[in-house]
């Protein structure tokens, strides 16, 4: 075979191979195409159910963690949450010892799912200690609360200075939490508790952890006044509680004292003050104190109020010196007779005869130094002879009858013979909840929900004068809580017999009668009135506040005043209360 035959053999065997493998691949594409697609488009599913099952288990820890929130929330009304956590801040930081504590509402905000409220501690003086325990208290505590900044102002970077912080504490509180008058769980003492029992009795409350099962029960905390207490059993009778917990000081509660539960949070539990140390044993503050600047000034003189013939001894200190320019001297100008101070150790004595009359008696305490002539200190004194204080009088109608639903009012009066007193109005232990006085006016005001338990209940009021020595004085009122019976009392019918009109009142709620003339008085709930006139279709009535018309088919409560009574000319005459007679029931 020659070259030129060779040659085209090999051309064709070479153009068949390229067609065969030209066709192969578009076979294999052809027929593996859908395949590799459907492929593709399962992964990329099964990648997207993933993501879709990680995002549902996201969503569930979400709601879990919302509904565990709800629960330690602060209340959902924004007011109510930024006063109870102002209470409570405030509360917290004078039992970790803090000083001239001033806390006031800051900002707030309202969001569709949750609202932040911020409290402000402005520049309250404490030390190491009392910083590091009121820091371990709140991060203890189980609340949605944090620090959001804190500034703090030390004298000195040395020893265990007094410190000045102000800081902000915001808390929140998310939609759906329970509405709630108190931030925290509370009952009371049922009997007075000594510093050294170890056993409590509390009012029964469903409100603390207490688990029914002894081996499930766990310690929490409780705050009686400024004690914290650890509850490390309860029984039928008692709680057990480990005294003066977290460093706090064991202390005498009398009974009635309210008890408030301490919640820690889950994470926490296991941690102690004691891992704070390391915070009050280092330096925090490396900032060079300043040069020190002596200011004198004269300490421990102030203005007094005493009894004729009682003795004034107290000792001027001097404040301020330099120690390397000699010792202070002390003297009096324009003192009244009798005055006299020492000059070396500033001990100030007067002793004022017995018969020396009241008024205000004067002195200037004079200052100087022994090595410095530019130290001329003087404060002022005044000593006042004030008679003794005067036990203040009150007075305050003896009952009154309160309608469960309706609002109810009444003032106590009092006066004192000392005209410069300020009386102060408060109400005695045990009284109903709910009820209020006025501190400056002693007005009594209640409104007892509809679900309040029906009876009398005794309540003391005490007014309390401002004089030295303050004098109390005690009132009683019995209040006789009632259904509110003028609701349910209707004028039924108008029925002559012997020529004399009776007008038939009905309670729908025992469905008792009571048929009255003309003359005769009606009394139901705190309305007590005097029939006046009875027609075949109303009747009138009259009472203190005026003249009333009751429609035949009306209730009592829908009677129409005609002409209102006439108001006493004297301001200061109050009106007589109704005293609490029996009627329609």
């Amino acid at each position: 075979m020659d070259d030129r035959k060779r040659t085209k053999i090999l051309a064709v065997g070479l153009a068949l191979v390229i067609l065969v493998f030209l066709l192969r691949s578009k076979a294999d594409n052809w027929l593996r195409g859908p395949i590799r697609t459907l492929q593709t488009e399962l992964a990329a599913a099964e990648e997207s159910a993933a993501t879709l099952k990680a995002e549902e288990l996201q969503l569930e820890v979400a709601k879990r963690n919302l509904e565990d929130w709800k629960v330690i929330s602060l209340p959902p009304d924004v007011d109510d949450a930024q006063r109870l956590y102002r209470e409570w801040i405030q509360t917290l930081a004078e039992e970790c010892g803090f000083s001239r504590i001033d806390v006031v509402p800051a900002s707030r905000s309202t969001q569709k799912e949750y609202s932040t409220v911020s409290v402000e501690v402005r520049r309250a003086e404490t030390d190491l200690q009392g910083l590091t325990k009121f820091l371990y208290l709140f991060d203890q505590s189980e609340m949605l609360h944090r620090i959001s900044s804190i500034n703090i102002d030390s004298p000195s970077p040395k020893g265990n200075p007094r410190l000045t912080v102000t800081f902000t504490a915001e808390g929140m509180s998310t939609a759906g939490a329970k509405d709630r008058r108190e931030l925290l769980a509370r009952t009371s003492l049922t009997a007075t508790v000594k510093d050294a029992d170890t056993e409590i009795v509390a009012a029964p409350s469903d409100q603390f952890p207490i688990a029914e099962n002894p081996e499930e029960f766990e310690p929490f905390l409780v705050r009686i006044g400024r004690e914290l207490l650890q509850v490390e059993a309860v029984t039928d009778t008692c709680w057990q509680v480990a005294r003066g917990a977290e460093g706090t000081l064991a202390a005498t509660h009398d009974a009635n004292s309210v008890i408030e539960l301490f919640p820690v949070a889950w994470d926490r539990k296991e941690k102690s003050q004691d891992q704070y140390a390391a915070f009050v044993k280092s330096s925090l503050f490396v900032i060079p104190s300043p040069p020190k600047t002596y200011t004198p000034r004269i300490a421990g003189v102030s203005d007094k109020t005493i009894k004729p013939g009682e003795e004034v001894k107290f000792t001027a200190k001097a404040d301020g010196l330099d120690p390397d320019l000699g010792a202070a001297h002390f003297s009096l100008s324009d003192a009244a007779e009798g005055m006299a101070i020492d000059a070396a150790s500033g001990e100030f004595l007067w002793k004022p005869i017995a018969d020396l009359a009241p008024s205000e008696y004067t002195a200037s305490v004079l200052m100087t130094q022994e090595k410095n002539t530019d130290v001329k200190v003087d404060a002022k004194l005044k000593i006042t002879i004030k008679p003794p204080s005067t036990t203040p009088r009150i007075t305050l109608t003896a009952s009154a009858i309160v309608v469960l639903g309706k609002e109810f009012t009444t003032t106590a009066a009092a006066s004192d013979d000392d005209v410069a007193d300020t009386l102060m109005f408060s109400l005695g232990s045990g009284s109903p909840e709910g009820l209020t006085v006025d501190p400056a006016t002693g007005q009594l005001k209640w409104t007892p929900p509809k679900t309040f338990t029906p009876g009398k209940y005794d309540v003391e009021v005490h007014v309390t004068d401002s004089g030295e020595g303050p004098k109390s004085a005690t009132a009683k009122i019995t209040l006789d809580v009632q259904d509110d019976f003028a609701e349910l009392t209707l004028l039924s019918g108008i029925v002559g017999k012997d020529g004399v009109s009776y007008a038939w009142f009905r309670n729908k709620a025992t469905d008792k009668v009571n048929p009255l003339k003309e003359g005769e008085k009606l009394s139901v709930s705190e309305i007590s009135a005097e029939i006046i006139s009875i027609t075949d279709r109303y009747v009138t009535m009259k009472d203190a506040e005026g003249l009333w018309k009751l429609k035949l088919g009306d209730g009592l409560r829908q009677r129409q005043m005609i002409e209102p009574a006439e108001k006493s000319a004297d301001p200061d005459v109050p009106e007589s209360p109704l005293a609490p007679t029996s009627g329609v029931r």
